[in-house]
């Protein structure tokens, strides 16, 4: 096959995109097909990256790569293309639908309030007045922890939020969950093992990609049971929001029990630290057999 491989683009993930790009491409060529690499921010109008694809493999993180665009620009063009749907990648992408969604089919998340960048200042004092600390901060529609920050007074949220108008005009103020931190792969509507995070520091972008400090277990520490349950919800969230092929589910486990949703990821990183490929590894799945059984699942919506 002829394989285009889009990575990079223009969203504040870009590095982390190519980055998973260039894994995938080299994975694809060990499988014995052509890997075209291709960068939204290079495509003229002409759109001749996509000419005569076969398949394509959506490496961008965040931006028009989970946002829908590319999905919808695919659809049109009826080539068959890895991961969720126009709608679904859409939905999953923006935090307020994702949580709503989530309410909708009474799965649990952190409370939550939205602030939007043009409100004037007074009235978001007042909306964020009856707030209890702490609380979390996060643009609506960023991943890899873009933006995000924690505050433990009303001094500190107004430093937060300014911080985070920087990447959206709309804001998700949360509460804060106290508990352990994992994650769930699913490849193919099937769960895999779930991967512990621990960090010493809050888990913020810095401690993903600058300082690092986060690490990375798989198996986790949960009991059998424990980590069924927790697949099993991984995977009604993954459903809900209607994600197809591939998707990471963001979660923490309260010292009661409970499984607290975090974030749908619809493209997640596929680099050599990334939690993705570890999950698939404990499964039994090599970075190549992983991405095998992506291709293998690769459409596009009213495909015929």
């Amino acid at each position: 096959m002829r394989v285009g491989v889009l990575t990079g683009g223009d969203s504040s993930e870009r590095m982390v995109s190519l980055k998973s790009g260039n894994c995938i491409a080299d994975a694809i060529e060990s499988l014995g097909h052509e890997a075209v690499k291709i960068d939204p921010r290079h495509i003229d109008i002409t759109l001749q990256g996509f000419f005569n694809l076969d398949k394509v493999f959506i490496a961008l993180h965040g931006g028009m790569g989970e946002s829908g665009h590319i999905q919808a620009l695919l659809d049109l063009l009826k080539i068959p293309y890895t991961g969720s749907g126009l709608l679904a990648s859409a939905n999953s992408l923006n935090k307020l639908k994702t949580k709503e969604i989530w309410k909708s089919n009474a799965l649990t998340s952190a409370d939550w309030i939205t602030v939007n960048k043009h409100t004037p200042t007074p009235e978001i004092k007042t909306s964020l007045s009856d707030l209890k600390y702490p609380v979390v901060v996060k643009p609506l529609n960023q991943g890899c922890s873009i933006g995000v920050s924690k505050a433990d007074t009303a001094d500190q949220l107004f430093d937060s939020l300014l911080g985070a108008f920087e990447y959206d005009d709309d804001i998700l103020v949360e509460s804060f969950i106290t508990g352990r931190e994992y994650t769930c792969a699913i490849l193919n509507d099937e769960p895999l093992p779930v991967v512990q995070i621990r960090s010493e520091q809050f888990f913020d972008y810095d401690a993903k990609f600058g300082s690092q400090s986060a690490t990375y277990h798989c198996p986790s520490d949960l009991t059998p049971e424990e980590e069924q349950h927790m697949q099993a919800i991984a995977l009604k969230a993954y459903q809900a929001l209607g994600c197809r092929g591939w998707g990471r589910v963001d979660t923490i486990l309260s010292p009661s029990g409970e499984v607290f949703l975090i974030e749908m990821n619809t493209v997640p990183g596929m680099t050599t630290r990334s939690v993705f490929p570890m999950a698939a590894k404990e499964a039994g799945l090599s970075f190549e057999d992983t991405v095998e059984k992506l291709l293998a699942s690769a459409d596009y919506d009213n495909a015929s």
